[in-house]
């Protein structure tokens, strides 16, 4: 009987989602994935002529409101998290938990936010974030950071 090599497991993968867990979009799994960002934002989340997804620049100077630093962003990005931040408050409570989770990171400039925090404004429990973008499976790109 021919012994096989017990598969190495990366200590990363053992880790679990909590509360205090951090989540953000991954930009590179859109890029490697069959989904356009672009139709997902107009027939997904029905945005439709309320923003403009054919900006042509191509960068756009950001400053931070707390610490006032310079930042160059994405136009595109920024376009989305402008419209994202402005949305009615019900909004992501009346889509998917997955696309609510979504819209709250694009409208926090893709700043990593807890599960706690993403709870609060999408009024689900963290508990629920945590078991539905917490697990192995990728939601429009949304990933914990699980740190060493």
């Amino acid at each position: 009987m021919a012994k096989s090599p017990r598969p190495k497991l990366n200590p990363s993968m053992l880790k679990r989602a909590t509360p205090d867990t951090r989540f953000y979009i991954d930009y590179d799994w859109w890029d490697k994935s069959d989904l356009d960002l672009k139709t997902y934002l107009l027939t997904r989340l029905d945005i439709g002529e309320d923003i403009n997804l054919e900006s042509e620049t191509d960068e756009v100077d950001l400053v931070d409101a707390e610490t006032g630093e310079v930042s160059r962003v994405d136009g595109f990005q920024y376009v989305v998290q402008a419209y994202f931040s402005q949305v009615p408050d019900d909004f992501v409570t009346r889509t998917s938990l997955v696309d609510a989770v979504f819209c709250v990171l694009l409208a926090n400039a893709n700043k990593p936010m807890t599960a706690t925090e993403i709870a609060e404004k999408v009024q689900r429990s963290p508990r629920t974030i945590i078991k539905t973008m917490g697990g192995p499976k990728i939601y429009q790109g949304v990933r914990p950071i699980l740190e060493d």
